[in-house]
């Protein structure tokens, strides 16, 4: 797995004497990425010969690097089975990090004086980490789910479980189900309340769990009856600020059902979520002074002045540009630093740029997977802290 603090300590690291090869490989099967590794070395080596971007020294070191790569990906060849995403990133200083993760990005090959880093953060961003809670009135269960992975963890619930009542499964919470006098009444109130107990129980181990794991968002399910109502009732507000939906099952429903429901719910909470940023972010860079940047000039100059609370891009934009090797001084355009003077260095992928300084001003970064009209065309903005 992967997390924040990963991707921040490879933002951090930069090369010594020789330059850094990151590495994203698609395995998942039948995918022929033995072969389609080789072709990446290949074409590397042959903008090697174009570009004269290192000298024989650096050159030397890489063919041993990518020779020892390539041996690695044949010795784990059978060790995948989970694997979609082979993340590996190395030079010759002795530098090596190696993720396995079980989502697929396409396989590419980038060899720098830092870590390439954005697929992580598109990652990081479109994959929050949930805790799934599927209760009735009688039994729970929790999940997680995290980077398309949905695991069960037991014993949550299990050691304190409240008194047991015959509660049949033909009752319906609020609804039909005893009749007569006061002495059903009072069963009836007794049933509700250890029903109330249970799922102030739930709720209470769901807010650990949550805390704990550092869940970022919350999915509830049940039954077609008052079971979530009275669930969201006992939840703890910090939980209730963090639902992103919820769906109708019981615990007992198989896992595979509950999780393509879990992954629909998400997806739902993830477009809105895109959709409210766009708009908000829209509203800010039309209104005049307003907290917001639109397009690649305007974002690269708020980042430079350290204004960007929120960097927003669309997750395939490209951009060119150049960046300064002393202090990270980002253009679209400059030859020379502004600020030290020096040569800048060309890079392919300027919004890669981009994200790293963000991380390094702590400021957040948000992928757009969908079109959105007046934001796709500009392909990057960003939510101010300060004009």
């Amino acid at each position: 797995m992967i997390t924040a603090e990963d991707v921040e300590r490879l933002r951090a690291w930069r090369a010594q004497e020789h330059p850094i090869v990151s590495l994203y490989l698609n395995v998942t099967p039948p995918h022929p990425f033995v072969s389609e590794l080789n072709s990446l070395i290949h074409l590397q080596k042959e903008r090697w010969a174009t570009n004269n971007a290192w000298d024989k020294r650096q050159l030397r070191a890489l063919e041993e690097l990518l020779a020892r790569l390539e041996q690695h990906v044949r010795s784990v060849e059978r060790q995948l089975e989970r694997t979609r995403l082979l993340a590996i990133f190395a030079s010759a200083d002795g530098f090596w990090q190696e993720y396995r993760l079980p989502v697929a990005l396409p396989s590419q090959l980038v060899i720098d004086f830092d870590p390439y880093i954005r697929p992580l953060t598109v990652l990081l961003d479109e994959f929050d980490r949930y805790c799934v809670v599927v209760t009735d009135a009688r039994k729970a269960r929790i999940f997680s789910l995290y980077l398309g992975e949905f695991e069960e963890h037991r014993g949550v619930f299990d050691d304190d479980v409240p008194s047991k009542v015959s509660v049949g499964r033909g009752v319906r919470l609020g609804g039909p189900g005893v009749w007569g006098g006061t002495g059903e009444l009072r069963i009836q109130r007794h049933i509700e309340d250890h029903i109330h107990r249970h799922l102030k129980h739930v709720a209470e181990r769901t807010f650990d769990f949550f805390t704990q794991k550092q869940c970022d968002l919350l999915i509830i399910a049940g039954p077609e009856d008052k079971t979530l109502p009275y669930l969201k009732e006992h939840l703890h507000s910090y939980l209730r600020e963090r639902l992103a939906g919820e769906f109708h099952a019981r615990p007992d429903v198989p896992i595979a059902q509950l999780k393509e429901r879990a992954l629909a719910v998400a997806h739902a909470w993830e477009r809105r979520h895109e959709e409210q940023l766009i708009a908000r972010l829209l509203e800010a860079a039309h209104r005049p002074n307003g907290l917001g940047a639109l397009g690649i000039e305007p974002t690269l100059e708020a980042l430079m002045l350290g204004q960007v609370h929120t960097l927003v891009l669309q997750h395939d934009a490209r951009f060119t540009g150049t960046v300064c090797p002393n202090d990270h001084f980002l253009s679209s355009y400059l030859e020379r630093c502004p600020s030290c003077q020096g040569p800048m260095h060309h890079t392919e992928d300027l919004a890669d740029e981009m994200i790293e300084e963000a991380i390094h001003q702590n400021a957040e970064i948000e992928h757009i997977f969908t079109n959105h009209e007046g934001f796709t065309s500009y392909g990057v903005g960003a939510i101010l802290r300060f004009r």
